[in-house]
């Protein structure tokens, strides 16, 4: 019976990737009838098939309340299609009835939509082909403590893998251990060159294959105690090596290796931050103690790990005078894959006030490079992120909002202005690969909300309003 079963199951849902709305092998339900049995089904399939982006809509300011929703205010997931429009996508729950007859065991499939039911709460890109999707169901006995489903999901065709109950990604991120201001939760959820997806839960560093698609895996790469570890950063390299903080409030947080053949490390420097070079060794930064006559400059070292054993080597200072007494811990990064740079900016000191500087912390040069912030146009920096080309600033210009995209091809770095400056305030934005820009804003002209995609060439479209408040916008691979 269970061997039927799990036929039956794969059938299900290799079916549900054609005919996701509803399918139903029907059973007479005659005076035979005598009882059935249900066996409570799972989201089977997200039609993501095609989507540049993704928008969670719905309402903040319910949200922000400790991150649960009152299961009054229903929360959407969108997609913004290749031509940019933009559509709902909806989703279906699928039970398995057995229905027993005095002629036997009759099987039906019965569909649910459960869009207005069950919420998305978020969304992670695992790696070019799979995302991560996060519900939250309401719970009439604890409106406080709401049913929690994760989901891999693959993009090419929409098909859903659940993730053990319990286990999926972190949802509360200990912002207090945050290396880099820009990186959001959706960091930590990486991939080596293997094609393994990592990601923190339930406290530990979780490895998910998808090589076999038919048999999608899982395993616990730190302690995978009951109480978990309590990563709060790692990165992952090609081989599979991964450097990770773990602790908490009142307990001194720690670092250390996990190699891929599984032993543990204790680096010898305090190497946070750190951040994953493109020739797949791990870089890390620190800033000397003082000494007299001798510049306080932030220090960037990389991290190589051969046959087990750990190397250091000095790459140079961050020689700026707006970097003087600040750290790297706290700026912003973005990394350009296509021109092989990685640029970090606005560092902080003791008193948490801005080094006004940009840094190329790795390029082909092997060479520290750095300039002054302002000659990009922007004063403070609300929001950044990059493509594989070009990184993008929200922020102020002085007393007015602007939009940047900036070319790191060239040195200094020149920036130009994506939206006429003053014109709107940018609450969230994403970049795809490709330089497509979406942006949700304040429009200055008449107060309105709007969503908007910039093509590479600039090019501004306004987006079919969603008609909630953008909670998330995420690019896709």
């Amino acid at each position: 019976m269970k061997n039927i079963l799990h036929k039956i199951l794969q059938l299900l849902s290799i079916s549900l990737l054609v005919f996701p709305l509803l399918w139903i092998v029907s059973c007479e339900k005659t005076e035979s009838f005598r009882k059935e049995t249900r066996i409570v089904g799972q989201i089977n399939f997200l039609d993501v098939i095609g989507a540049k982006a993704l928008i969670i809509g719905g309402n903040e300011n319910v949200r922000k309340s400790g991150g649960l929703k009152s299961g009054n205010e229903s929360t959407s997931l969108f997609k913004i299609t290749d031509d940019g429009v933009v559509q709902e996508v909806k989703y279906w729950k699928v039970d398995t009835v057995f229905v027993e007859t005095e002629n036997g065991t009759d099987m039906v499939l019965d569909s649910t939509e459960v869009s207005t039911l069950i919420y998305p709460d978020r969304i992670y890109n695992a790696d070019d082909n799979h995302l991560i999707v996060c519900f939250e169901e309401y719970n009439e006995d604890n409106s406080n403590l709401p049913y929690q489903y994760d989901f891999l999901v693959r993009l090419s065709d929409g098909a859903v893998f659940q993730i053990p109950l319990g286990f999926g990604p972190d949802k509360m991120w200990n912002h207090y251990h945050q290396m880099f201001k820009n990186e959001d939760m959706t960091v930590l959820l990486q991939r080596d060159d293997a094609g393994y997806i990592y990601f923190v839960g339930k406290g530990d560093i979780q490895k998910i294959s998808t090589q076999n698609p038919e048999n999608i895996s899982m395993q616990a790469l730190t302690t995978g105690g009951e109480s978990g570890e309590g990563v709060m950063n790692y990165r992952v390299n090609g081989q599979g090596h991964v450097i990770f903080n773990s602790g908490g409030i009142s307990t001194q947080g720690t670092t250390r290796i996990r190699f891929n053949n599984g032993g543990l490390a204790y680096p010898e420097k305090n190497i946070v931050p750190f951040w994953r070079g493109f020739d797949n060794n791990f870089y890390f930064s620190y800033t000397p103690a003082y000494e007299p006559g001798i510049p306080i400059l932030p220090v960037v070292e990389r991290l190589t790990i051969n046959n087990g054993q750990i190397n250091y080597e000095t790459v140079g200072f961050v020689d700026h005078s707006s970097a003087e007494n600040t750290y790297i811990r706290n700026s912003y990064i973005f990394k350009m894959k296509s021109i092989n740079k990685i640029v970090v900016m606005e560092f902080t000191d003791n008193m948490n006030i801005d080094g006004k500087v940009v840094a190329e912390v790795y390029n082909s040069e092997s060479q520290i490079r750095a300039f002054s912030m302002s000659e990009l146009g922007i004063t403070n920096i609300f929001n950044g992120m990059s493509s594989d080309n070009k990184y993008y600033l929200s922020g102020m210009d002085g007393n007015q909002p602007v939009l940047l995209k900036v070319d790191p091809s060239v040195f200094p770095h020149q920036a130009e202005n994506l939206l006429p400056k003053g014109s709107y305030d940018v609450y969230k934005m994403a970049v795809a690969s490709d330089d497509f820009v979406y942006v949700n804003a304040l429009r200055m002209a008449d107060g309105n909300k709007v969503n908007l995609q910039i093509s590479p060439t600039g090019e501004i479209t306004i987006l079919e309003d969603i008609g909630t408040e953008v909670i998330q916008l995420i690019q896709v691979n």
